[in-house]
């Protein structure tokens, strides 16, 4: 993610957006846009993912009604995707848009996360859904409305958008024989509070972190009867993929390395269920990396010759 800004910042200053302007954007945004979307052909832990820019004016002949059940407004472009459902795609997928939606962030844009307010039928004829695929979640493009409707306001007083659970009901250190907590690491604090802001289906934010040394464990939270809502839909492991992206940047953007693993037989944080794990390694500038390399070939060469 190139961005001029931090994109700690960009996460902080992001909402959703779900009153939009309408007038048609610029050529010029709609090809940044389609550059975008065009770069990504999968997620980080290799899930084959195809996005697709909709522009509603170009389907509208076709009699299809894109709808969002009310709630969205005056948009006329969509971002959707698919994938063959698994846990791990899933996790892709959040990941993914939500990397789209800050670089669309950065370029003064409003998106809005959709995960059951869409008609998913009419969207999946738009963007030739393949056989076996499913279309996760959607998001509205375009300039917001620079005040907030009645409607949107309501929608967002319901949906609790302001309020965030406390780092301490998120984030969890195990005692570990390291000399100091990483909880108490500056860098670790922002990359959890980047996490902790990430967006969430009905604001459940279902993620937990459980610290033990240089590993963070990612948990889930479900929410009772969630999952039987949106059959064939895990929504809950879009938000963790939305909050592994969130860490991630924000690793990134602090010169740390993470590596993502998911290990098998890891047991439950009390009734949460074990998802992935991350570590962090410092980044290393190229010269490091060269000089490294250097020296080891040199060791090698050196052991050679008193071998012989």
């Amino acid at each position: 993610m190139n961005t001029l800004k931090p994109v700690s910042e960009i996460i902080a200053f992001r909402t959703s957006r779900r009153t939009y302007q309408t007038e048609p954007l610029s050529e010029e945004i709609r090809e940044n846009l389609e550059h975008l979307i065009n770069a990504v052909s999968k997620g980080p832990l290799g899930t084959p993912i195809t996005f697709s820019l909709i522009n509603v004016a170009e389907v509208s002949y076709q009699k299809l009604k894109l709808g969002t059940y009310g709630f969205i407004q005056g948009a006329r472009y969509f971002i959707a995707g698919q994938i063959k459902p698994s846990p791990i795609a899933f996790l892709d997928y959040g990941f993914t848009l939500e990397k789209l939606i800050l670089d669309i962030t950065e370029m003064g844009l409003g998106t809005c996360w959709l995960g059951g307010t869409f008609s998913r039928s009419e969207f999946a004829k738009t963007i030739d859904l393949q056989e076996g695929n499913v279309i996760p979640a959607i998001t509205p493009v375009g300039f917001a409305t620079k005040t907030r409707g009645l409607g949107e306001k309501i929608i967002r007083l319901g949906a609790g958008s302001k309020n965030r659970l406390p780092p301490d009901q998120l984030f969890f250190e195990l005692t570990t024989s390291a000399p100091e907590s990483k909880m108490a690491d500056p860098i670790i604090q922002k990359i959890l509070e980047s996490v902790r802001l990430a967006p969430s289906a009905s604001n459940n934010q279902p993620w937990r972190i459980v610290i033990e040394n240089n590993e963070f464990r990612f948990y889930i939270s479900r929410k009772p009867g969630y999952q039987k809502a949106f059959s064939g839909i895990d929504l809950q492991m879009v938000d963790m993929g939305i909050a592994m992206a969130h860490f991630d940047l924000t690793a990134r953007e602090c010169h740390q390395v993470p590596e993502w693993k998911v290990f098998e037989g890891v047991g439950r944080f009390g009734e949460c269920e074990y998802v992935i794990s991350v570590f962090l390694g410092e980044e290393r500038e190229e010269g490091e990396e060269r000089e490294e390399r250097e020296e080891g070939e040199g060791r090698e060469e050196g052991e050679g010759g008193m071998n012989n």
